[in-house]
């Protein structure tokens, strides 16, 4: 059983081209794109998730948490730098500036982290998350899986 759940998982990250065009995703004053995770198709593994919130509102906002039925649990991961080292250490909630933008992108000090993700809940190569913000509330968003975050995430440009 198992590895039937790794080979669709595999499959729903290949058959997951580059997201080029989304559904917009609004809360709000919030709008939601450049949502991807990127996942190797394994199941079991912790997959790292991106997304660009932008906010019109001249009042600030918070991402307070994100579920979905694809991973056990899902943490805002924040990489810290210094003379002595590198550290991954999980905030409590991140903050949205007023008429300003969180970008969470491949490459930068912060990413979703879907813990225990399984790929092969991915329907048409998306997998969908809950989203919730203090002021803004919950929205759902599907999430493209593809196999190179960063390529994903420049198609957008």
């Amino acid at each position: 059983m198992m590895f039937l759940r790794t080979i669709l998982g595999a499959a729903a990250v290949l058959a997951a081209a580059p997201a080029l065009a989304e559904t917009p995703t609004v809360a709000g004053s919030l709008d939601l794109s450049r949502r991807i995770v990127a996942s190797s198709g394994t199941v079991g593994e912790a997959s790292a998730g991106y997304v660009r919130v932008v906010n019109a509102s001249s009042a600030p906002d918070q991402l307070m948490s994100v579920t979905c039925t694809c991973a056990s649990r899902v943490e805002f991961h924040h990489i810290r730098r210094s003379a002595t080292g590198v550290s991954m250490d999980a905030d409590p909630v991140w903050d949205v500036p007023a008429q300003g933008r969180l970008d969470v992108r491949p490459g930068s000090d912060l990413h979703l982290m879907l813990i225990d993700f399984d790929p092969a809940l991915a329907v048409d190569g998306q997998v969908l998350l809950t989203l919730a913000f203090r002021e803004a509330g919950e929205v759902q968003a599907g999430f493209a899986l593809t196999a190179d975050s960063r390529a994903s995430w420049a198609a957008f440009d």
